[in-house]
């Protein structure tokens, strides 16, 4: 049942079946001209029965109806092509839009598949792909988008929203920040009980130097009502953003500790570090979460190397790997009590 947030604004919760993630906060804007959908669900028949049941409760018009795509990924894009109508305009950052209409090209997963192999990726590409839930539930056609940037205005009935442009988890994602009720629709940015995912991506080198450098955006904007992604809805944003930060320095911390036994490329060093996966171990992990462990593990040395904290080199087969550089000092009680809370939070 849709959930009346504010004035005019309800969420909507699609279920996202045997998925970590667990459900997608989609979003609703009522407008007397023209509503605003923001993000839609995997391309899978559970996610739209659930948002075309919701949409129906609040009597939406799909031709009075438009949709804002806050990033690429199919749990917020797959179901695009089931709203979009010849009257209505899908709205995205051009670099997530590019990527979201290549999502049924078998040539970029073959692309993705090939960056993730070089990080250490130890699994056959076709496994890798057909597994993977970007693949799984992708939008079946492709969308002609309207680009937004940086800056740019939305006005949806009583509401103006400013576009604010927050790569990271995305090489595209977008924030909508509304300055009047201090309203932020923060789509994968930032959540409340998990951690967005940082992997590379076409046209995303440095994840997580990028993401810090949103968090810090972010925190600029005088935030009252922040409205996520997924799961559960969160009050505090800027003790929620500490709360990022001190994450990514410890799982950091946690990277540089791994590498004390040598040098390790990105799958190794995933295998040593610590995730929130109901799985015995390592090798137990579903595939689709070994990818993204290695990205996110791609993701922290790549930060590390920027900073001079590790050496990247290659192996003969192209695989990058990393090594400690000399002196560097490890954290380790940071790294003990992110454990135990970690653990805890699980």
């Amino acid at each position: 049942m849709a959930t009346e947030l504010m004035k005019d604004i309800y969420r909507l919760e699609v279920p996202l079946p045997k998925n970590p993630l667990k459900l997608l906060n989609s979003y609703l804007i009522k407008g007397k001209e023209r509503n605003l959908l923001i993000d839609t669900g995997f391309n899978r028949p559970e996610c739209e029965a659930a948002l075309m049941s919701e949409l129906a409760s609040l009597e939406v018009d799909f031709n009075k109806t438009d949709i804002f795509i806050t990033h690429l990924h199919a749990d917020h894009s797959g179901l695009l092509f089931k709203i979009k109508t010849d009257n209505n305009t899908a709205y995205c950052q051009r670099l997530d839009a590019a990527i979201v209409n290549r999502l049924s090209d078998p040539t970029y997963w073959d692309y993705l598949a090939d960056e993730f192999i070089k990080t250490g990726l130890r699994m056959s590409p076709e496994l890798a792909v057909e597994t993977h839930p970007g693949w799984l539930y992708r939008p079946n056609n492709n969308v002609d988008f309207t680009y937004i940037e940086n800056g740019d205005k939305l006005v949806v009935g009583r509401y103006t929203f400013t576009c604010i442009y927050t790569p990271g988890h995305s090489p595209g994602h977008m924030c909508l920040y509304e300055e009047n009720e201090k309203i932020l629709f923060a789509g994968d940015m930032i959540l409340g009980d998990i951690t967005p995912n940082l992997c590379i991506e076409l046209y995303l080198e440095y994840p997580l130097t990028d993401y810090l450098e949103s968090l810090d955006k972010v925190e600029k904007l005088d935030i009252k009502h922040i409205f996520v992604g997924h799961r559960s809805m969160l009050k505090d944003v800027y003790g929620r953003i500490k709360e990022l930060r001190e994450h990514h320095a410890a799982r950091c911390q946690e990277a540089l500790m791994v590498l004390e036994s040598g040098p390790l490329d990105a799958w190794e060093a995933a295998e040593k570090m610590t995730w929130d996966i109901q799985a015995k171990d390592w090798n137990a992990f579903p595939p689709s979460q070994k990818w993204f462990a290695t990205g996110e593990a791609q993701a922290h040395l790549l930060y590390l190397w920027q900073k001079g904290k590790v050496r990247r080199k290659f192996r003969a087969n192209g695989v990058n790997y990393f090594e400690l550089e000399d002196g560097v000092p490890i954290e380790r009680e940071l790294i003990s009590a992110w454990r135990k809370e970690f653990k805890h939070k699980k």
